[in-house]
């Protein structure tokens, strides 16, 4: 809505009003008293002149409002995308569509019910983060962290979570269906090893290099560590120690192709 006073918009109605009356006393005039014309021709030019030139103003009022709010909106997004770090940052009502947060320090941040389907946030702090009910289908948390975080209700489907940071963080009532995960990948000391198989029960368990030992760790290997599936769990997880990253991330492995057969 424009930003116009209350008494802007009542000489509006009013001379909006008055214009009609007088376009219609014309046209009424113009039915009954056809000898009338030039009194006519000035009442429906007064009445017209005052509807139109309402119009054009209130079209004009809306379309520098619209500009104003497109100005507004542009500067905002500008200021997100370049900022390193935003504590305490809310979405609102504002557009976040294609904005990257990866490596953005966003701690006690507020995405909850956010729609944020394949949404960057690689390397992102999300220390306390809202999540309650954001739609994460797809998005890139490899590497975040998580630690303290809110992802109840949270969908995480197909998500990349390897070498996440997801210790005390609540995962309650989480969809985790296709979501990617590796050996580093650091899940809360209360998940034990049963919990941790049935959250991931659709989940997929991908490769880890990892670059002290070169060794190349699978999901086998993983589960020979520590019993888990999936990852580690506070407080034994390589890559972080109290909310902080303490090794560089060999990142995810791809899968090996299958041998090509001859015809």
């Amino acid at each position: 809505m424009p930003d116009a006073g209350p008494s802007q918009w009542a000489l509006s109605a009013v001379l909006l009003v008055l214009g009609a009356f007088l376009a219609i006393r014309a046209w009424r005039m113009a039915m009954k008293e056809p000898d009338s014309e030039p009194k006519i021709e000035v009442l429906a030019g007064i009445g017209g002149g005052l509807v139109c030139g309402i119009a054009v103003g209130l079209s004009a009022l809306f379309l520098g409002e619209a500009i104003r709010e497109s100005q507004e909106q542009a500067s905002w997004r500008a200021d997100v995308a370049t900022a390193e770090s935003i504590p305490g940052f809310v979405i609102g009502d504002h557009n976040v569509e294609g904005i990257n947060f990866s490596g953005k320090s966003l701690h006690d941040a507020d995405f909850h019910d956010a729609h944020l389907h394949g949404f960057q946030f690689r390397d992102a702090d999300l220390t306390g983060a809202n999540f309650v009910g954001a739609d994460l289908r797809g998005a890139n948390l490899i590497g975040a962290n998580l630690q303290d975080a809110d992802l109840t209700g949270a969908k995480l489907d197909n998500a990349l979570l390897h070498s996440a940071n997801l210790s005390h963080t609540d995962l309650r009532e989480i969809s985790l269906a296709g979501t990617k995960t590796n050996p580093r990948t650091c899940w809360p000391k209360s998940l034990g090893p049963k919990d941790l198989e049935g959250l991931l029960a659709n989940a997929v368990v991908e490769r880890y290099e990892d670059d002290a030992t070169g060794r190349t760790l699978t999901a086998q290997d993983d589960i020979k560590e520590d019993g888990l599936k999936g990852g580690q769990r506070v407080p034994s997880c390589d890559l972080w120690k109290n909310g902080m990253r303490i090794h560089p991330e060999g990142g995810p492995v791809a899968p090996p192709q299958p041998p090509h057969e001859p015809q």
